[in-house]
């Protein structure tokens, strides 16, 4: 009977060295998917090499993959990354906040336009304001590109601040599953 309980010790200790060196027990082969809560740090870089902003060594940003939070570059180039892993990706227009367009546009009073640049303003006048219209409060750039002194109007054309540009990312992913921010 002792002769039995070995070989089944024995057997039993077989089969987790077997499962273990398959990887089934152990470390976990996570990455992020479509529709899983991430944790990313990330550092923003301009073509210029300046750093547009960065939440390292801050708290990482929060976002559900594959779901339009963020622009779409940085949706893809997060998908399939690993906790701990860190990948610089470069993104165009395209897949970031689009080129810049003169086709969206408001109507804004020529005191509210110089309150948002803090002084007078002139054709080409550049500012950043608030945009109501999607029903969330936005931080837009506003370029001036008519100013009629009779109806007291401006025209503003307004744009992402980073519309047309190419942008640098350095990501990593943080965690998957848990949101911190």
């Amino acid at each position: 009977m002792n002769q039995k309980i070995v070989g089944i010790l024995f057997a039993a200790v077989a089969l987790c060295l077997v499962i273990f060196s398959a990887g089934c027990i152990g470390t976990v082969d996570q990455t992020a998917k479509v529709n899983d809560t991430v944790n990313v740090f990330y550092t923003l870089t301009l073509e210029d090499g300046t750093v547009y902003q960065t939440n390292v060594n801050g708290t990482p940003l929060s976002f559900v993959l594959g779901t339009g939070q963020v622009v779409k570059g940085f949706d893809d180039a997060v998908l399939g990354m690993k906790p701990g892993e860190t990948k610089t990706v470069t993104l165009t227009p395209d897949l970031a906040y689009g080129q810049y367009s003169y086709n969206t546009y408001a109507d804004v009073p020529i005191s509210l336009a110089e309150g948002y640049n803090q002084g007078p303003i002139d054709i080409g006048s550049t500012f950043l304001m608030y945009d109501y219209s999607t029903g969330a409060i936005q931080v837009v750039l506003g370029e001036v590109v008519i100013i009629d002194n009779e109806s007291n109007m401006t025209r503003v054309v307004i744009n992402p601040p980073l519309a047309g540009k190419t942008l640098t990312f350095e990501i990593t992913l943080d965690s998957i599953g848990t949101q911190t921010t």
